[in-house]
């Protein structure tokens, strides 16, 4: 199955890639593929353990994580190696809790990829990375103690932890939800739990930054929701209150503090943020038919732009010490292939038609506006607006500023991140036109 292939892979690289990265790569991606044609054979862990599911959308989104994974593996080059077999861990915890139909597997795989987060932003090799890993310990190590505290309290009410089975009508089990959701909330960088990865973000390796923000957070959307879906659904108006203040709460703030930054990381930090805000609104919609078809639309939209973002970052920053925004002043004239890549995915972050972000902000939008939740949504279209103008002053500085020195230094790109970032770009078009397979996979839950 495709878990103990990851598994396997993941111990196996680290004999290979201190001397041989190529093969290390290619183990990874062999990994990757294999793993895929198991989910497609419907090869997952509920053939071997109980408390696992594997069903059309979690198969789909599986898919998504392993094409994303194998990008990035192309991708990577020099000390940033060991992410490879890192990588390898995250995909076989994430496919685990994309799969478990368990509320306390659940927590222990949150807390399991949790742990790898740690090793995966230790990558360190400055001052500025170690600042970066140390925040995000921290407040990973915060947000655990809140969520075991919220499952102890849980675990006194109910009989079950099967989803399906548990029981949510204790006396303790609204507080204890909301406690667990206070934890799950710095995981998922909401507002106002989202100081550490406005930093941690922008600071740590920006390979790492990609697979923590990107691939990380949008299992985890998935996973989360599944998880309490049934929470979701018993309390209909404290669900709408919580869900709608935090969405609102977080795209708005994160959208006016990316506005001022000066720094690309922490712009597309912030941009993270934002998006952490947009995602809840299907979560306050959870009584929609629509609701979980939202939450798996945006987290396969925003793994592809997400990860691209920032990858591209690390290619620039590595090749030419790109960190501010004058430093991609005239980036279209010194890296054409990665101006072009860079521009259509915050595109596609803004939302632009054609492209993956938008139709998953429609359909997220929609859900809210099935719930009868259309005064979020409006807010949301606002901060949409607004988020354009910081995508488009980027832009503007790639394609219409001259570079600061004066001069042209072309910066190329190699075959392993041209190879990664089309594979990004094309899930993220095809997500943009090609809706069915999402729909299909959720409507019918």
């Amino acid at each position: 199955m495709s878990f103990i292939v990851l598994i396997a892979a993941g111990l196996l690289v680290p004999v290979f890639y201190k001397n041989n990265i190529f093969i290390a790569k290619l183990i990874a991606i062999a990994a990757f593929i294999t793993s895929a044609v198991m989910a497609y054979n419907e090869m997952g862990l509920n053939n071997v353990f109980p408390f696992f599911v594997l069903d059309e959308s979690t198969q789909l989104m599986e898919y998504v994580l392993l094409a994303t994974l194998a990008a990035v593996t192309f991708s990577l080059s020099g000390f940033e190696r060991p992410l490879i077999a890192q990588m390898l861990f995250v995909a076989g915890a994430s496919i685990a809790i994309l799969e478990t139909n368990n509320f306390f597997l659940f927590i222990v795989l949150f807390e399991v990829i949790a742990i790898i987060s740690y090793v995966l932003v230790a990558n360190i090799r400055n001052f500025y990375n170690a600042e970066g890993a140390i925040k995000a310990f921290i407040a990973g190590a915060v947000a655990s103690g809140i969520i075991l505290f919220g499952f102890a309290l849980f675990s006194f009410v109910t009989d079950s932890f099967n989803y399906s089975q548990m029981n949510v009508n204790g006396k303790f089990t609204l507080i204890a939800v909301a406690i667990m959701l206070a934890g799950i909330f710095y995981k998922l960088t909401v507002v106002p739990m989202h100081g550490w990865a406005a930093d941690a973000y922008s600071q740590v390796n920006h390979a790492a930054a990609a697979i923590l923000s990107g691939v990380i957070k949008s299992v985890m959307l998935v996973a989360v929701f599944k998880a309490f879906y049934k929470f979701l659904i018993a309390y209909p108006t404290s669900t709408v209150l919580i869900f709608s203040f935090f969405a609102i709460l977080t795209m708005t703030l994160a959208n006016f503090m990316a506005l001022w930054q000066k720094r690309i990381s922490k712009i597309l930090a912030y941009s993270s943020i934002a998006h952490s805000g947009y995602a809840l609104i299907p979560f306050a919609a959870a009584a929609s038919v629509y609701s979980y078809t939202g939450v798996l639309y945006y987290a396969i939209a925003y793994i592809f732009m997400q990860t691209s973002v920032f990858l591209i970052l690390n290619d620039l920053r590595r090749e030419a010490g790109v960190k501010y925004l004058e430093d991609i002043k005239g980036l279209a004239q010194k890296a054409p292939v990665h101006a072009l890549f860079f521009t259509i995915q915050l595109f596609s972050l803004a939302g632009i038609p054609l492209l993956a972000g938008f139709l998953s902000k429609a359909v997220a939008f929609y859900a809210g506006i099935d719930a009868g939740l259309w005064p979020i949504v409006l807010v949301a279209l606002l901060n949409s607006a607004l988020a354009v103008s910081y995508y488009a002053w980027i832009v503007k500085h790639i394609y219409f500023d001259a570079p600061v020195n004066g001069t042209v230094k072309k910066i190329s790109i190699s075959s392993g991140s041209l190879i990664g970032q089309l594979i990004l770009l094309i899930g993220t078009i095809y997500f943009g036109i090609v809706a069915t397979q999402v729909f299909n996979a959720t409507i019918s839950m």
